[in-house]
């Protein structure tokens, strides 16, 4: 077969060469694009004897500027051969995707979510293609969820780095923040281990001022800073710092086009000591590009980058594509910049936070990490909404037995397999419902063959995202019930317009003290006022962002001038009684809210998501709120001014007041409005019901308290309080089964935890069949 290179500056240009050359049934082997133009490898499918012979000329006459190399050496013909095969793999692969994604409509869906959240085609395609079968949606992102943290490689321990005499080389390309970042790891050395046990040495003499930049970050830390010309230069600075000094040295940053990229590798080659190069990726960028940064700086002749240092974290909406290299290139991902801070800026995260931060939902991701022409034919033959209900109204109908049935109790005959469809497709669709689920089947039943969760505030995040609603409230002690054991303290979140999330933090009594979910515990009983500032120390140390208000009874005057301070949202839910100060006199919130003006807020229950209120349907209930600005008195410190947000609930059938609420709001930068407030004051007061299911659903997990852990246990009673909680107040598929199961009759709330714990009974055998578990 002889094989000819043609070479023209278009695509156009090429093929006409070919057709020129090898006649118009000439088999394109290969084509590419290279520096200049486009270079096409073409047969004209002649066979070759077995003597040596020289391949024929060409038929047709092409002018001698433009006339190819009639054959290739067999080198080049190897890599055709090699060429041909990868495509062949290539071909076979889409074919086989395509087919995978038609019988998996939940694949299809997680391949959408993933791409959008920045992850290649590449990686989702090797980790899909072992997506259990026969799983649901939320079950699957969890599954891929532990896969990604499985595979993605992080430093172990930040100790590791500093090992005496360890020489570290920050590479990259231009303007990734390569300076910046030897700055906070010398700062973070230096903190740890002294001045006199770091060397700063930079290879950047291109930008204006750039050795300058680093001289003044090592002045200030009392770290000597060196500047290296050349190799010889680096090789002697090196040799003549001691053995046990650990040295970091700043490059020049070089694209990843730039042939010099192998001429810094050679550089950094044969020193006397052996160079650890770090690549830094720009979270920032887009996937193509760090891929095209990896494949260069890893294939660049010298040592293989032993990791890789993520920058520009804050200013990136998808840190997706960095861990795609990461993973694909194993490029343990050593610590994050997270700001231009010096050193503050610089965070070491496990596994676990990294694909949590990638996995929250955010924007669509850019066409360069599009799917392939087979990933979107899949996509277009099998809608993914359509497919999963239709697969999973399959599964239930299966599954769906006599015996089955006899799970739910004699009422079970009202309970039909369309029932069981809406209300599992509601335990998949929520964050309440799935987590109250997963927690369940781990206690009840001793399954933990399910990939974990995220983590709860985490997945309350996200949740959020999915709502699209902005503020997440902080419920402090909203569920606080008394157990065998003493009392359980529970933090729950939940969405600004009443959807229940999770419960992320619980203490418990034990023995005369305390212990905590976090792992902290105390010999002495914890006072309310300490609890809660833990409680709130634990969400800001979690990192969940500004958008949070924190809602808890009055604590006191000291903890509220705190919180303020820290320019952080609450809502202080106040006794008639607290004393406040109005135009420089004393009185009670009760007091002053006899003489506010009040207006009804209508339009504000409207975007509650609820249909009761005090246990009546929501269009009997009627909000009156109103709100003034008031200060709180504190003998010897300037009064603290806050907001008073007061409000009745009234019945409209007969104008009778159901009850009356006060708060007391911190005076914070972006206030805000009275019917928000409202309808937060409300959810918290309605949220008292979940502490009484907790404690109802905490009897129903007797029998398994004593073979799991107390926390265990109790962040599964508080989890299924909110998906009862959550049910009842929204009417929805869930409570209509529970409805169903109970024979139609008024479900009596001590009935709830066993309705709830039969409907998970039954869905979890339907994921069960015969033989064993997916």
């Amino acid at each position: 077969m002889n094989v000819s290179r043609f070479f023209g500056a278009t695509s156009r240009e090429a093929m006409r060469q070919v057709r020129m050359a090898l006649g118009p049934d000439a088999l394109i082997v290969s084509n590419r694009r290279v520096n200049g133009g486009v270079e096409i490898l073409a047969t004209d499918q002649t066979i070759e004897t077995l003597a040596p012979a020289r391949p024929a000329e060409p038929s047709s006459p092409v002018p001698s500027a433009s006339t190819p190399k009639p054959s290739v050496s067999p080198a080049d013909l190897m890599q055709v051969l090699g060429t041909m095969k990868g495509m062949l793999e290539n071909g076979f692969d889409e074919l086989l995707w395509g087919s995978q994604l038609r019988k998996a409509p939940v694949a299809v869906t997680v391949f959408q979510k993933l791409m959008a959240m920045g992850f290649s085609t590449a990686l989702l395609r090797a980790m899909l293609k072992r997506l259990p079968e026969s799983t649901n949606l939320r079950a699957a992102m969890q599954w891929c969820r532990q896969e990604l943290v499985s595979h993605l490689p992080v430093l172990d321990d930040e100790d590791t780095l500093w090992a005496p005499g360890a020489l570290i080389a920050l590479v990259g390309p231009t303007g990734v923040g390569k300076t910046t970042t030897v700055a906070k790891l010398a700062a973070r050395c230096v903190r740890k281990y002294g001045p006199s046990s770091l060397v700063l040495i930079t290879t950047d003499t291109y930008r204006i001022g750039a050795h300058e930049q680093l001289r003044i970050y090592g002045r200030m830390m009392g770290v000597a800073v060196h500047v290296a010309q050349d190799r010889a230069q680096l090789a002697q600075l090196i040799q003549a710092t001691s053995p046990d000094t650990r040295i970091l040295i700043d490059n020049v940053g070089i694209s990843q086009r730039d042939g010099f990229v192998g001429e810094q590798a050679a550089m950094l080659s044969g020193l006397p000591r052996p160079v650890k190069r770090l690549l830094v990726l720009n979270a920032a960028s887009q996937g193509d590009t760090l891929d095209e940064v990896a494949r260069a700086y890893t294939t660049d002749g010298g040592s293989r980058p032993e990791g890789c240092i993520v920058t520009k974290l804050d200013e990136s909406a998808r840190p997706g594509p960095a861990l795609d290299i990461a993973i694909r290139y194993q490029l343990p991902i050593h610590c994050a910049s997270t700001g231009q801070k010096v050193p503050e800026d610089l965070a070491f995260l496990d596994a676990e936070t990294w694909v949590d931060q990638a996995l929250t939902p955010s924007q669509p991701a850019s066409a360069l990490f599009s799917p392939s022409a087979a990933d979107l034919a899949a996509l277009m033959a099998a809608p993914p909404e359509q497919a999963a209900s239709h697969s999973k109204t399959f599964s239930a109908s299966q599954a769906l037995r006599p015996g089955l049935l006899a799970l739910a109790g004699g009422a079970a005959q009202s309970l039909s397999v369309d029932d069981l469809n809406a209300a599992f497709s509601e335990l998949d669709a929520s964050e309440v419902y799935s987590s109250a689920y997963a927690r369940w089947r781990r206690v009840a039943t001793g399954d933990t063959s399910a990939a974990p969760g995220p983590r709860p505030i985490v997945a309350a995040r996200n949740e959020l995202a999915l709502l699209g609603q902005e503020w997440m409230l902080a419920l402090h002690d909203a569920v606080s019930v008394k157990l065998d054991e003493g009392r359980l303290h529970a933090l729950t979140l939940m969405a600004e317009r009443g959807q229940a999330l999770t419960t992320p933090w619980r203490q418990w009594t034990v023995g005369g003290g305390w212990q905590a979910s976090d792992g902290s515990s105390g010999p002495q009983p914890m006072p309310a006022a300490l609890r809660l500032r833990r409680q709130i120390d634990y969400l800001n140390q979690a990192a969940v962002g500004s958008s949070v208000l924190h809602i808890f009874d009055y604590p006191g005057q000291v903890l509220l001038r705190e919180l303020t301070k820290r320019a952080l949202h609450w809502l202080a839910i106040a006794t008639p009684a607290t004393r406040i100060e109005v135009d420089g006199t004393t009185t009670t919130v009760n007091a002053n809210a006899k003489t506010l003006d009040y207006r009804c807020l209508d339009s504000a229950l409207s975007r509650m998501d609820k249909t009761t209120l005090c246990e009546l349907p929501r269009q009997h209930i009627a909000v009156w709120a109103a709100e003034s600005a008031v200060k709180l008195p504190l003998r010897g410190s300037e009064p603290l001014p806050v907001r008073q947000v007061s409000l009745r609930l009234i019945d409209r059938r007969n104008g009778r007041v159901l009850q009356t609420l006060h708060a007391l709001n911190g005076v914070v930068a972006e206030p805000h409005a009275l019917d928000a407030l409202a309808i937060w004051l409300v959810l918290r007061y309605e949220a008292r019901t979940a502490a009484r299911l907790t404690s109802g659903v905490w009897d129903t997990l007797q029998g398994c308290r004593a073979s799991h852990a107390m926390d265990e246990v109790a962040a599964t009673a508080v989890q299924m309080g909110l998906a009862i909680w959550q049910a009842a107040q929204q009417r929805n598929s869930v409570w209509h089964a529970l409805e169903a199961m109970a024979g139609g009759r008024k479900i009596r709330a001590v009935d709830l935890p066993a309705l709830l714990s039969r409907l998970f009974a039954i869905r979890e055998l339907t994921e069960t069949p015969a033989g064993g578990r997916h």
